[in-house]
């Protein structure tokens, strides 16, 4: 799929979209937020992650240092300007997002604005509604400061050397506004994490018992697993002290409980003392339970805060370490929760492969199972060891692959369509109580998450058949999502025209989804990540390249007690030349295998000839 070039050719379509002549006749270009939907401070962020992420995430792809910008990333961000235009005008976007989603005291907003739909479309909805700060606008927010520091710490030297006093100290307001930004991030999802209880009898609790119990064991029996299963996490929740959260009645021995982030803040969400700036802390209006959704994307934010690029470049603050660390903690405990719960029992059957996941509210979808496989895949590949859970939720992905219609053909009316588009909807619980309608949020995203999904596992994967398949799988996806890139008008190159792959859909677009492209973007990045990085080892080749070696050694030193090192010049250099392809084999056997099998077969033929010569010689044949 050439995840690099998808990824410029993504940028040379956005910046055609994007950068725009001003509005009204006058000179110039500037930005143009925004695309399906109107812009706010969620879409905007995606929208500007796409340009950011890849550029951080893979070095070959930064455009901060003007010497050092490649000519493929010149020519894909052209419109913008040369190599020094570029990055300046990169800065500038950064600014201007920080400027835009601000309320009126300029303290930062997280709102998702046109994402919440209305469930009955006759009401207006109330425009405290749309402003309300949401998790995925908490979540994006991470991610896009982190970037953007990272952005500016390449350009500041590039700003020194142009001597510009102007741009050093746009530079450095710049990146005040993006600090106050992640601190509001930051304690907003300390805010909005939710721990939800329940008893064994309510309707709650009947349907995680009737999820979890894939053996047909007593529910009086399954109860005391899950509590016994859940006692270092209970203990875990004991230490959360900041924010939302804690153990909200759990330790109960007749409850049962989910864990993970609830939509928003939840109602009467304590505030996080101790903090230089309360603005963002706003008045929690979500259901205090977990939502898997905005697990996922909460998750996933908060993993960046632990990447080995923010940790190296030391991009935080001590104020926002310290608050990342309780972060931290929730984002061990919500995974060890919910790969606990994927897995229950550890039988031949799990609940996460028993498709369609069915939440405790008992909606039943394969996005929800491709959720909790977000969740715990970390989990099956890292502290539980081995590739034996990995193989099996491969499995599941590829299940799922051809239950949404991707690697299967659609059928007439079939409703794995609707996981596509509209996608599944999440009732956004207790958004009614300012004075407007219900509201949902649709979740369109299963094909790229999917490929997301698919590339983490196989990474993780060490056993080589079953990254084949899982990579098999993947080029299947792509080829789906290739299918629906939008082909024509302003916003061609970009995503999501599903009616492309499905022709029952009435809906055809004009505008790009920036919800949908960055989550493209993102398995774009995790493919490029993947391709350079060590290939998988084969016990078997490494054994048997290990073999191979020891006899290729044994001949080789068989040959120099014969004297063929003090042979002739010629001769010599090749026996010499022999004992430095199987020293270099040695050193890369245990990395890469089938190299270092294939330099001592090389070895091996080597020695051969050189034998069959000295015999011919002696023999005069």
């Amino acid at each position: 799929m050439q995840p690099r070039q998808q990824l410029l050719d993504i940028w040379k379509a956005q910046v055609a979209y994007s950068w725009r002549p001003v509005e009204g006749g006058g000179r110039g270009k500037q930005w143009h937020w925004g695309g399906r939907n109107d812009s706010d401070a969620v879409g905007d962020a995606q929208q500007l992650l796409c340009l950011l992420f890849p550029a951080q995430e893979l070095p070959e792809l930064n455009y901060a240092d003007p010497d050092a910008t490649s000519d493929a990333v010149l020519d894909a961000l052209a419109g913008l300007g040369d190599a020094v235009e570029i990055p300046i005008r990169i800065m500038r976007l950064i600014e201007n997002y920080m400027e835009k989603h601000v309320d009126d005291e300029g303290v930062p907003v997280y709102s998702g604005g046109s994402n919440m739909h209305r469930v009955d479309r006759t009401q207006k909805a109330n425009p405290e509604q749309r402003a309300i700060d949401v998790t995925e606008g908490f979540a994006l927010a991470i991610p896009l400061c982190l970037t953007s520091l990272t952005f500016l710490a390449d350009f500041g030297p590039t700003v020194d050397r142009m001597g510009r006093t102007d741009l050093i100290g746009e530079l450095e307001q710049v990146e005040q506004s993006v600090h106050r930004r992640l601190l509001g991030a930051i304690t907003g999802l300390l805010r909005s994490f939710a721990v939800s209880t329940f008893d064994v009898d309510d309707e709650f609790g009947r349907q995680l018992i009737a999820l979890i119990n894939v053996d047909g064991q007593p529910d009086r029996k399954i109860v005391r697993r899950f509590r016994e299963n859940a006692e270092e996490i209970i203990a875990s929740l004991r230490n959360i002290t900041v924010g939302s959260g804690g153990t909200a009645g759990v330790e109960a021995p007749t409850k049962l409980f989910e864990i993970g982030w609830s939509w928003s803040v939840v109602e009467k969400a304590p505030d996080i003392p101790d903090v230089s700036d309360t603005s963002t802390q706003r008045a929690g209006r979500a259901e205090d339970a977990p939502y898997l959704y905005f697990t996922v994307v909460a998750l996933e934010a908060i993993a960046t805060l632990f990447s080995a690029r923010v940790m190296r470049r030391n991009l935080l603050t001590e104020e926002e370490q310290r608050l990342a660390q309780s972060l931290q903690l929730r984002l061990d405990v919500t995974r060890r929760y919910w790969s606990m719960v994927a897995s229950f029992g550890g039988g031949s059957k799990w609940p996460l492969e028993d498709v369609p996941w069915r939440t405790t509210d008992g909606l039943e979808y394969d996005y929800y199972t491709l959720l909790v496989c977000a969740v715990a895949t970390e989990n099956f590949g890292a502290s539980r060891g081995g590739d034996d859970d990995l193989i099996r939720l491969g499995e599941v992905l590829t299940e799922l692959a051809n239950r949404g219609r991707i690697t299967r053909r659609a059928l007439t009316g079939d409703r794995a369509i609707e996981t596509h588009f509209p996608g599944v909807k999440a009732e956004l619980a207790g958004i009614e109580k300012l004075d407007g309608p219900a509201m949902v949020w649709n979740m369109v995203d299963f094909a790229p998450l999917l490929l997301k999904r698919l590339y983490h596992a196989a990474g993780l994967l060490v056993t080589i058949e079953a990254r084949a398949q899982l990579l098999d799988v993947a080029d299947q996806v792509w080829d789906h999502l290739a299918r629906r890139r939008i082909r024509e008008g302003r916003a061609a190159r970009l995503w999501d025209q599903p009616q492309q792959t499905y022709q029952e859909l009435p809906n055809w677009f004009e505008d790009p989804s920036w919800h949908f492209t960055i989550r493209v973007v993102e398995a774009m990045v995790i493919a490029a990540q993947f391709a350079t990085s060590d290939p998988a080892r084969s016990r078997s080749l490494e054994s048997l390249a290990h073999e191979l070696l020891v006899e290729a050694e044994h001949v080789y030193d068989q040959e120099l007690l014969r004297g063929s090192g003090n042979a002739g010049p010629a001769l010599a250099q090749e026996i010499r030349s022999v004992g430095l392809t199987i020293e270099h084999a040695k050193e890369i056997v245990d990395e890469r295998p089938g190299t270092a099998f294939s330099l001592g077969v090389k070895a091996l033929i080597d020695l051969d000839r050189l034998i069959a010569a000295e015999h011919d010689a002696e023999t005069g044949v």
